[in-house]
């Protein structure tokens, strides 16, 4: 009798051992297919722009993102904005001066419109300052370079525009330029170590990331990494970008930097290269490939999602594309991760 309650009980936790690997098992299985489909669907097919331009730029407030001015035949002053939770397009208040190659920043709620050129003239300084809360513009002190091609990001409550062009054929300023928008005033920074243009810029931890761009119009185009520290005013070089490029777009996202399509020639094919930078280890990783090969397009970030905007698949055209495409960097999605701790729970208590 008591060996066979001692069989019965041997084989009850053998049984209970057997159902808990079994158990672990559907748990690996399922998270791996969770992930899967997860980075299947990194990339996804969003409502296209109403009206697709070149040139333009992009700007992310309150969970919007903004495409502002570019060019058609002619420098435009369309403004339009972009809900992700919607997956739909607003038009807002229009640029009080048609631009293209604008730049544009944010800081405290409101987008700044910096730079570019018009009909008239091959670069501008203009600054226009809107509020998207009362969809208006205001008119701001103009930058003391007037230039276009180049890039601006903001850090501590300050913009910081770098490098350019003041002609259309050159050549590749070196200069800095700070805004203070509490002041309305600009200041002259230390010079850029290696001057270019076309490039992209990004803010993380305090610092300005300059990426790719070309030291002179016609080229070559670079991978090089400046890193500018706004607090000490200085720079310094960080690992090179895997694949030289220009007219690229950036966003960052869980303290990353994400580099999205540009060309590796002037004037060349776009690309749908994906790569990104870590500036705690600088060190550049690949991601998927964006489904869209394009350049001089634009890009925004919510909530840890990025949108690629826009471009145009070659060169300056001749078509231009009204894509928009939206990555989610994270190789096992948030709503993945909620299916796996609610099926584990299931799981856990026999459910």
């Amino acid at each position: 009798m008591k060996k066979n309650l001692m069989k019965t009980e041997f084989m009850t936790k053998s049984n209970k051992s057997s159902f808990s690997n079994y158990r672990w098992l559907f748990v690996i299985l399922f998270t791996f297919t969770l992930i899967q489909s997860s980075s299947a669907e990194d990339w996804t097919q969003k409502a296209d722009m109403p009206i697709p331009r070149l040139f333009f730029s992009v700007a992310t407030v309150d969970g919007e993102v903004y495409t502002i001015g570019g060019m058609l035949a002619e420098p435009i002053d369309f403004v339009d904005a972009y809900d992700p939770g919607k997956d739909e397009w607003t038009q807002k208040a229009a640029l009080p001066s048609a631009r293209a190659g604008v730049v544009s920043c944010v800081i405290d709620g409101k987008i700044y419109a910096i730079g570019g050129w018009s009909g008239q003239s091959p670069a501008l300084g203009t600054v226009e300052e809107y509020a998207p809360r009362t969809d208006t513009w205001t008119q701001k002190a103009d930058m003391p370079t007037p230039r276009s091609f180049f890039a601006a990001t903001a850090v501590d409550g300050k913009i910081y525009a770098i490098g350019g062009v003041a002609q259309n054929v050159g050549p590749v300023l070196p200069t800095v330029e700070e805004y203070d928008p509490a002041t309305d005033t600009w200041t002259q920074k230390a010079d850029m170590p290696t001057p270019v243009s076309g490039m992209a810029a990004a803010s993380l931890n305090g610092k300005i990331y300059l990426i790719g761009g070309t030291p002179a119009v016609q080229g070559p185009v670079l991978e090089t990494v400046q890193e500018y520290d706004p607090s000490s005013d200085t720079w310094a070089e960080k690992a090179d970008m895997p694949t030289p490029r220009t007219a690229l777009a950036l966003g960052v996202v869980d303290g990353k930097i994400y580099a999205v399509g540009g060309t590796s020639v002037v004037q060349g094919p776009g690309l749908t290269t994906l790569e990104i930078y870590d500036s705690n280890s600088d060190a550049w990783t690949e991601g998927p490939e964006m489904p869209t090969a394009r350049v001089f397009l634009g890009v925004g970030t919510v909530d840890d999602k990025v949108y690629a905007v826009g471009g145009v698949a070659e060169g300056l055209g001749p078509a231009i594309l009204p894509t928009v495409e939206e990555f989610a960097p994270s190789g096992l999605s948030v709503n993945a991760s909620r299916k796996f701790f609610t099926a584990w729970g299931k799981i856990k208590t026999g459910n």
